[in-house]
């Protein structure tokens, strides 16, 4: 349960961010729906204190000087909204993704092939669409792929033969009935 004491000391950790952020950032903590701290240049790391705005959708962070680990609470905001960011490609680092149960829409990028440390990948219930990249089969690491409960359509690539570990691709998904001959 979150309360207004809770919600009042975790915006003040919001605003505490340095350097402080642009008077065009206002908001009413607990009914944020969208949080747009684009090139506001912003150090450190990424609050857990966000996790407070439960009926958030878009959640913009580019163009900042953000470093550390992102926070486990994050997981909790289940509204988001609109396409993976193509950008999501340049973590080059990153060993885990969860953003399922959202309303995220649009294709996986192909840049996710360059992820090549992540070990899980967990898409599963959104709206996304288009077919599977076949640059996932660059991702050596990967141990789990979830991507169902989508509207995926075509083939599943080739290149996932390559990959040694757990998929799930049906639920919801149109993947072509023939696996290919890997």
């Amino acid at each position: 349960m979150v309360t207004a004491s809770k919600v009042e000391s975790q915006g003040r950790a919001l605003l505490q961010w340095r350097p402080p952020l642009k008077q065009k950032t206002s908001f009413t903590l607990g009914r944020q729906r969208i949080l747009d701290l684009n090139g506001n240049h912003i150090h450190g790391s990424i609050p857990a204190a966000i996790s407070a705005l439960s009926k958030l959708t878009t959640l913009d962070l580019s163009v900042n000087n953000l470093r550390g680990i992102i926070p486990s609470e994050l997981g909790n905001l289940t509204r988001i909204s609109g396409s993976i960011p193509t950008s999501f490609g340049k973590l080059l680092n990153l060993n885990l993704l969860t953003i399922s149960k959202n309303f995220l829409v649009g294709s996986i990028p192909p840049g996710f092939g360059n992820l090549t440390k992540i070990k899980g990948l967990y898409l599963w219930s959104n709206r996304l669409s288009g077919s599977i990249p076949n640059e996932i089969g660059n991702l050596v690491s990967l141990n789990a792929f979830d991507i169902s409960d989508n509207q995926i359509t075509g083939l599943i690539p080739p290149s996932l033969g390559s990959l040694k570990k757990s998929y799930r691709f049906s639920d919801m998904n149109w993947v072509e009935p023939s696996f290919p001959t890997w």
